[in-house]
């Protein structure tokens, strides 16, 4: 099959997170499968990025202010997938309420397969702004598409609420690494992710400032863009006098990510509101005990298979779950829950061969 998808935008400091991972496994996995692949991707100028076998095509993306993602716009991209789009037999958007995805899929001509994958990105929403994008925009791209695929029960309901038809289940797959973590000491606990609220950085920063009073030894990572909580988690390290126990290291490349992975000992997501946090599944992949909140949508699967600590999201219980992983034997166990989780569970084999069936039979009931 040809295949194309479009991302809304990919960077050097992996900014965009889950969606890049998503996108950029899928098509590695498709193209190894003998399909002919194209990615089309909004692009920040500098960000290096390397898929054997398929065709790149990057598009300066610009941005709004005061938007976010939301803001994303590349004309020149719009304009090459409305060009190209009968080459293919299926046209894949990463989809999202920006002015990437949103103008690709009003000009896609309907002679091509159109199938949404939103990551949990587009889901009720009662500001303004989604209101009157979706009223203008989302349900009009939403009613073209063949094939709309979600990750949970949760995000169907939303969708079908926007209007949403021709819904199909879908999974995050991972592939696994060569390198896998090992228990070192000093022991380090890893945070990689936005700082931005919802992603709840603070429960990480008040997490560490419980666990160094058992475990002085112990050294607290935190990777990611800023999102508006840079300073409040500067001045809480200053609050608990953590300065020689946390460092925040700022923005890094999805490739620095996997090598910390692979270097330290536990990886903390303490978000909220997560659908298929992608961060998790590499974690699981690289055999990293992991530690989450109840508010995942694979929360209750990996609690129920031992292979994630699932808290309820307090720093309290956070900081008991990197206590009780600080113990060598409890450590060894988990990361062995871990990749063997990651590699029964989460195969992006699996899920390619989940949209070669969308791709061929894009219509659901």
């Amino acid at each position: 099959m040809r295949i194309a998808h479009v991302l809304t935008y990919v960077s050097r400091d992996g900014s965009y997170g889950g969606p890049v991972a998503v996108a950029t496994s899928q098509c590695r996995s498709l193209a190894g499968r003998g399909h002919s692949v194209t990615l089309f991707a909004g692009w920040d100028g500098a960000a290096p990025i390397d898929l054997p076998g398929v065709e790149v095509r990057l598009h300066r993306a610009r941005r709004l202010p005061r938007l976010g993602f939301a803001g994303l716009f590349a004309p020149s991209l719009w304009r090459e997938v409305r060009s190209r789009a009968s080459e293919f037999d299926a046209l894949h958007l990463h989809f999202a309420r920006d002015l990437v995805q949103l103008p690709t899929g009003i000009l896609c001509r309907n002679r091509t397969s159109l199938i949404l994958q939103p990551h949990g990105m587009v889901m009720p929403d009662e500001r303004l702004t989604a209101r009157f994008l979706d009223t203008l925009l989302t349900r009009r791209v939403l009613n073209k598409a063949e094939g709309i695929l979600a990750l949970t029960p949760t995000e169907s309901t939303g969708l079908r609420s926007l209007g949403a038809q021709h819904l199909a289940s879908i999974r995050n797959g991972v592939e696994l690494p060569a390198s896998k973590a090992s228990w070192r000491r000093p022991p380090r606990v890893l945070y990689a992710a936005r700082l931005q609220e919802r992603k709840r950085p603070l429960a990480f920063v008040e997490s560490a400032a419980i666990v160094v009073q058992k475990f002085p030894e112990a050294r607290f990572l935190m990777v990611g863009a800023d999102e508006g909580q840079a300073q409040p988690v500067h001045d809480a390290i200053q609050r608990f006098g953590l300065e020689d126990h946390v460092t925040y290291l700022g923005a890094v490349a999805p490739t620095e990510v996997a090598q910390l992975m692979s270097e330290t000992q536990i990886y903390v997501l303490p978000s909220v509101r997560e659908p298929f946090p992608m961060s998790v599944l590499e974690a699981l992949s690289h055999g990293l005990p992991t530690i989450i909140t109840d508010q995942t949508g694979i929360s209750d699967e990996l609690r129920t298979r031992g292979s994630a600590r699932v808290t309820d999201g307090s720093p309290q219980s956070i900081a008991n779950e990197i206590e009780a992983l600080l113990d060598p034997a409890q450590w060894s166990r988990q990361a062995e829950y871990a990749r063997t989780d990651a590699s029964e569970h989460f195969s992006v084999s699996a899920v390619a061969s989940r949209l070669e069936e969308i791709y061929r039979r894009p219509s659901f009931a």
